[in-house]
């Protein structure tokens, strides 16, 4: 029992000795030698290393409420060399963190990030106001690229944290992984979710002038995103291969990957085959000749909420699309039997694109059109087995009340529609102004002859 109460006594005393002889070290003795700016000591290959503290600085750090000696493990002074200060005594959650993650696999000991290294020493800032750009000492050749991108533009603009997306806020802060690792924040089937927490926000949209407020959710309804999220499929297109990672510009802007000049490009680096066809189509060479009208892959397409192009729904929808450019032409289809059919939601009957085609569309005087006179045969008897020259002399696009193109049916049109009023003039007359009448005075007659002989009138007939 006495042994017991030596030892636990000779604890108390190591216990209590040894942490109040440090911890009575004050701010103020330390400053007295790192208070003087040229105190300096010798580094790795010869380097000299400033060991100055500036006191100011030092107070408005996150730090500044602790004393020297609560992070270096100082118990007189003055003292012999330091020890590297740990900071998982504190922070165990970021270490967590930070074990596994790309910075920590580095091998090169002087290129390993250290937390000094990114959130200072006697400096460290508040979250709100930790540097924006700090990545950029390691990775300055992302950060040029990031800095003249719609969201680098925004952040450098604004000066100070907000809601605009950073290194930190797409790459995650400690955990940090290569994008081919699946733990990784901007892995290719995480990437849309990442984005999504700041593209599913209508507040963020409205805040920041975004055109399409709530991009994530219809990406993730369109084949691109349920492919991802349903699928798996690495091969699907998330929100990078179209917009660009850290080179993200809008629309309007000539270097943008989405650009009127560069979307089709974009789509090509997975639809090589289409994108192909498509620019010697006659839309194609259009936008190559620079007209504004041209369309390309998201005219017909759309962006965020791309449908897969074998069903009904889409297939009917892009008549109406077509409309936008060729609206006679959607008139008189309309006016068609196809284009009744059609209009009832059928879809086995002929739609723009069985005829024209879909990226292949060519003018009616190059051959190699779907309406030309070389395949026109060809064309229609893929619905009507059979059809011959006579047959394809219907003209599906006519219009009744053009007289220069189609004047038989012009005067057709005249002709039917004279004849109908006619016949209808005629009853109207004949209706209103005889019949009717005369109904009216025989049914007088009969009245008053009832009356003047009294009783059933109908004995006397």
């Amino acid at each position: 029992m006495r042994k017991a109460c030596h030892y636990y006594l000779l604890i108390l005393l190591l216990f209590c000795f040894f942490p109040l002889k440090a911890h009575g070290i004050t701010n103020e003795e330390c400053l007295g030698c790192h208070g003087d700016k040229g105190l300096t000591k010798a580094g790795p290959k010869g380097k000299v290393v400033s060991l100055y503290v500036e006191l100011d600085v030092l107070k408005k750090s996150v730090h500044g409420k602790f004393k020297c000696v609560d992070c270096h493990l100082i118990k007189e002074v003055p003292h012999d060399r330091v020890k590297e200060v740990s900071c998982e005594g504190c922070h165990k959650k970021a270490f967590e963190a930070f074990k596994g993650s790309i910075h920590e696999q580095v091998k090169k000991a002087d290129l390993r990030p250290s937390c000094k290294g990114c959130h200072g020493k006697h400096d460290i800032k508040k979250k709100e106001e930790f540097p924006h750009f700090v990545c950029k000492n390691c990775h300055l050749s992302s950060y040029e690229v990031y800095k003249d991108s719609v969201h680098g533009k925004a952040a450098i603009k604004e000066g100070k944290h907000s809601d605009i997306a950073t290194c930190h806020d797409c790459h995650g802060g400690h955990a940090i992984y290569k994008a081919n690792d699946p733990r990784s924040s901007v892995y290719h089937l995480n990437l849309p979710h990442t984005c999504g927490k700041c593209h599913a926000s209508e507040e963020l949209a409205k805040k920041h002038n975004i055109p399409v407020a709530n991009a994530y959710q219809l990406y993730m309804d369109s084949i691109h995103g349920r492919a991802i999220t349903k699928s798996g499929l690495l091969v699907s297109a998330n929100c990078t291969d179209c917009h660009g990672g850290h080179d993200i510009r809008k629309h309007i802007d000539p270097k943008s990957t989405i650009s009127r000049e560069n979307v089709c490009k974009t789509c090509g680096k997975c639809h090589a085959g289409i994108v192909e066809v498509y620019r010697e189509s006659i839309h194609g060479k259009l936008l190559l000749e620079g007209n504004p009208n041209a369309p390309t892959c998201v005219s017909c397409h759309t962006a965020h909420e791309i449908k897969r192009a074998d069903v009904p729904r889409w297939q009917l929808e892009v008549i109406r699309e077509c409309g936008t450019c060729h609206k006679e032409s959607r008139t008189t289809y309309k006016d068609s039997y196809h284009g009744k059919i059609t209009a009832l939601g059928f879809t086995r009957v002929a739609k723009c694109a069985d005829c024209h085609g879909a990226h292949d569309i060519q003018r009616k005087s190059d051959p190699r059109s779907r309406i030309s006179e070389q395949r026109l045969i060809e064309t229609c008897s893929s619905c009507h087995p059979g059809a011959n020259e006579n047959f394809v002399k219907f003209i599906c696009h006519a219009d009744p009340t053009d007289k220069d193109r189609f004047p038989i049916l012009f005067y057709t049109l005249f002709f039917m529609t004279g004849l109908l009023l006619a016949v209808f003039g005629f009853f109207t007359i004949h209706t209103v102004f005889l019949w009717l009448p005369r109904s009216w005075i025989e049914r007088i007659s009969k009245k008053r002859k009832k009356e003047h002989i009294g009783g059933d009138y109908e004995q006397f007939k």
